[in-house]
């Protein structure tokens, strides 16, 4: 099954959409490149039926019409780990449980992909929006060490360009002034935290020069100190990616500062620029300054910018407009709508064929093109292909083509949705859910839980007919890291594990009318430490084993959103009648090769 998430479980994700932008970019060539040969696509194979697979197999089936375009899943349904369940209570009324992604960030770099394909499935009238002055649906609390604080409004120009675009309002009044001074002085969560700011500017260690990439908490405690990782930046990562922070790479996940401090690190004229971009007249170019000095490999192969650009132009930009005010969306029916409907559009489509229930087990090249061997209800056969679009796990990838490259490490999580039956349960922590961060006592946390969403104030429009409590206990992540599938905990266990969290943070004893158990195994891939230079030596394996025939989308290269998702399998279409391409381009070239 295809892994095509939502980038975190607990926080809308603009921060890792933003982010991979970088990992798109190379600088422009002074000499042109010369054209590369174009070939229009005869037969197409897309593998793997979650979000990324159904965006692939819609869009190649209508940028080439001609072509026979066929997508396998080895699972009995499509859409991956977007799966929304309807539950019923008992008086009567139907509440969405979301079993993976919820929301989507509406003010996402790459959401414009996503708008468009909204608008080319006829899915607009479905949406559910939460303003960004929805103070509910925007507040966010973390747990340190035995109750919630609320994160300070706070939203700088380095924290919008560079780590994470926290929802929060642009001006503080008085009030808001006195509550933020009042926390940060108070709560022993910010202990440090200005030291640790000071120390970043002024103070921080120099990196190694034969250092080419580093953990994110490496490098946060080199710059800021350890508190601050431990306190503040390890929950937010907790919740982004279920990921350790000391083994997540900054230079995959934060592209943005890594190239700040290389920058400063190459010239020496002070740690301010990490901080202060504009110092000594230097300024720090910003998302849109870098896309329109960067091109992906191949004249004929859509830059992210031009793509971007395109759609802004269309439906897409007018959605893009309609969304400037909401902070996150949904649908009606939950996010399953959208694939869905994709899945309705590919089965209406004449030169579309799906097959679920069946797995690719080997690829390989042979006369020209690819040979798969399928395994499925009939038994295993041999089918031809001139290209193959791989939207599968990146380990599924290695194993199909039988390439030699490092694995990636992927963890699982358990959600546990639980529905009450009285409304605002969660009072007085109104608001988007908590995160805990590792720093937090063991005897606080020994279910090991990653967060909370409080999903009735997170999507409050979306079960108008209750006015039950809706709370998600996400737990697993990074912690379980070392555990058999055997050890892993059962539904029931899992059940009992998030009442137990909810009683011991919230005080909550009331019994649930309804609650929904999920186990995603291997569900969230984990960018570590040296994940470009392996994308890189993949981009090689594949070109020197396939040609540029087999490319991969998903979430295990560029991105783990759904946004990036879309994105990525639309831009390995349009690259499909360009030879010599992978969809991993961007790792082999411009600035993320000459580091490594």
């Amino acid at each position: 099954m295809e892994i095509g998430m939502q980038p975190g479980w607990l926080y809308h994700r603009r921060f890792l959409s933003n982010t991979h932008q970088f990992l798109c970019q190379k600088r422009r060539s002074s000499s042109h490149r010369p054209s590369r040969p174009r070939q229009q696509p005869e037969n197409i194979a897309v593998i793997g039926g979650g979000i990324t697979g159904l965006t692939a197999a819609y869009y190649a089936s209508k940028r080439y019409p001609l072509a026979s375009i066929t997508l396998f899943e080895s699972s009995m349904r499509l859409g991956g780990l977007i799966e929304s369940e309807y539950v019923s209570l008992d008086e009567g009324p139907v509440v969405v449980c979301e079993k993976g992604p919820r929301t989507l960030r509406a003010n996402a770099p790459r959401a414009p992909v996503t708008y468009d394909l909204i608008h080319a499935l006829g899915l607009k009238e479905t949406l559910v929006t939460v303003p960004k002055q929805c103070l509910t649906g925007s507040t966010r609390y973390i747990l340190y060490p035995d109750h919630l604080i609320p994160i300070p409004a706070f939203n700088p120009t380095l924290v919008r360009r560079h780590i994470a675009a926290v929802p929060a309002p642009s001006t503080l009044q008085a009030g808001q002034l006195l509550r933020l001074l009042y926390v940060l002085t108070t709560e022993p969560l910010f202990t440090g935290l200005l030291r640790g700011l000071l120390r970043g500017v002024y103070f921080s260690t120099p990196r190694s020069p034969d250092i080419h990439d580093e953990s994110i908490g490496s490098f946060l405690a080199r710059r800021f100190g350890c508190r601050l990782v431990d306190n503040l930046a390890s929950a937010i990562m907790n919740g982004l990616c279920a990921g350790d922070i000391y083994r997540l790479s900054t230079k995959a996940l934060l592209p943005g500062l890594w190239d700040l401090e290389t920058r400063a690190e190459k010239d020496r004229r002070g740690q301010n620029d990490l901080l202060w971009p504009k110092r000594r007249g230097r300024r720090c170019q910003t998302d849109s300054q870098r896309l329109s000095n960067a091109s992906l490999t191949g004249q004929s192969q859509c830059c992210e910018d031009d793509l971007l650009a395109r759609l802004r132009k269309g439906p897409a930009g007018d959605l893009e407009i309609t969304f400037r005010d909401t902070s996150v969306f949904s649908f009606r029916r939950g996010l399953q709508e959208l694939p869905s409907a994709l899945e309705a559009a590919l089965i209406r489509t004449d030169n579309v064929q799906l097959h679920t229930e069946t797995s690719v087990e080997n690829i390989r090249h042979c006369n020209g093109g690819l040979e798969i061997s399928i395994s499925g209800r009939t038994g295993t056969t041999t089918q031809p292909f001139k290209h193959v679009i791989v939207t599968t796990p990146y380990n599924h990838v290695l194993s199909a083509a039988n390439l030699d490259n490092p694995p990636m490490t992927t963890v699982t999580v358990m959600l546990v949705t639980l529905c009450f039956s009285t409304p605002f349960l969660n009072r007085p922590y109104r608001g988007f859910g908590y995160l805990i961060p590792n720093s937090v006592p063991a005897h606080q946390n020994p279910e090991h839980a990653l967060g909370v969403i409080f999903d009735s104030d997170a999507m409050p429009d979306q079960d108008q007919q209750t006015s039950c409590t809706k709370i998600t206990v996400v737990l697993g992540g990074h912690w379980w890291a070392e555990r058999t599938s055997a050890s892993l905990p059962t539904e029931s266990e899992g059940l009992r594990m998030a009442r137990r969290l909810l009683q011991r943070h919230l005080g909550i004893t009331e019994d649930p009318v309804a609650s929904v158990v999920t186990l995603q195994r291997d569900a969230i891939p984990q960018y570590e430490v040296g994940h470009c230079d392996k994308m890189a030596r993949l981009h090689r394996l594949l070109l020197e084993r396939f040609v540029g025939r087999l490319r991969v989308a998903g979430g295990s290269y560029r991105g783990i959103g759904v946004h990036d998702c879309v994105f990525s399998a639309r831009s390995v279409v349009e690259g499909l009648e360009v030879e010599g391409l992978t969809g991993l381009e961007c790792f082999v070239d411009g600035e993320r090769t000459q580091t490594p």
